[in-house]
């Protein structure tokens, strides 16, 4: 996933090399008489690779966490080329992890102890994306951003299982729910993103549809406070003893799409007169 997001921002810096091209955002377009205004809401989903970054541990095999989100959406066309908006989303993520440890059995024999590890969390996601819309097409549009994420974690668990090459000794299974023994309430964090936009216009009504691929990590380690004191024994890798609990971040390759609605003006004075008696004949 480093690679992705030294990809990712490669990505931006090149759209951003073309400043000269910027213009306008998609314009909200007079419709049914209507003016419409700024502000757009609507709705936002994604699906989501997933994984945790161990910094104690790294001997792990990557196999992503896949998993949705979904949710409400709103945005803001503050000035020429730039949005800000506002996302609230039920986000489910995790972590799946699997390494294999040899031992000796004896002094000329050996065999191995293999783990599968799968945390799953779920909660809800708020981002604040600050968006710089490109070009001069007034049908689609590219667009960079740049977003602080905020997770409250509601719920999920661990499962932990450890089986053995050598069938004569005894697998071990564990599985316990996430809560402030096992991870921290909430995580802060960061994404970045590019995608397209496009305007879809109806014979009363208009909408945009996003979609874009984005890169997040979190700044916080997620280790529970009781883990950090070693009040409670750390659950994130069984039985496996570590010099140091470490820290562990979540970190995230996305696809988001995002439908929104621009919010109509009310009319007032004359304009609002003319509507009434237009309604009443």
């Amino acid at each position: 996933m480093r690679k992705c997001l030294i990809l990712l921002l490669l990505g931006c810096l090149s759209v951003a090399s073309v400043q000269a091209q910027f213009a306008k955002p998609l314009k909200h377009k007079v419709v049914g008489m209507r003016e419409v205004s700024p502000f757009s809401i609507g709705v936002t989903g994604s699906f989501a690779a997933n994984d945790m970054i161990y910094t104690a541990v790294d001997k792990s095999k990557l196999t992503p966490y896949l998993a949705p989100t979904f949710g409400f959406a709103a945005e803001w066309n503050v000035m020429n080329g730039i949005a800000v908006g506002l996302d609230a989303s039920y986000a489910m993520r995790g972590t799946n992890e699997v390494f294999a440890t040899e031992f000796l059995t004896s002094y000329t024999t050996t065999t191995f102890a293999r783990v599968k590890y799968t945390m799953a969390m779920n909660g809800i996601e708020i981002r604040v994306p600050v968006t710089y819309y490109i070009g001069r097409s007034e049908a689609v549009k590219p667009y960079v951003y740049m977003a602080p994420r905020f997770h409250l974690w509601l719920n999920g668990n661990v499962k932990w299982e450890r089986t053995y090459d050598d069938e004569s000794y005894t697998p071990l299974v564990y599985e316990s729910e996430l809560n402030k023994a096992t991870i921290a309430p909430f995580d802060l964090g960061a994404v970045v993103g590019l995608g397209l936009c496009g305007r879809i216009t109806m014979a009363h009504a208009q909408a945009f549809v996003k979609f874009d691929f984005s890169y997040g990590i979190s700044a916080l380690s997620d280790f529970s406070q009781l883990e950090v004191d070693e009040a409670v024994t750390f659950q994130g890798w069984g039985g496996i003893e570590h010099e140091t609990l470490g820290k562990r971040h979540l970190h995230n390759l996305e696809a988001r799409l995002t439908l929104l609605m621009p919010l109509r003006k009310p009319l007032k004075g004359a304009c609002a007169f003319n509507q009434e008696q237009r309604r009443s004949k």
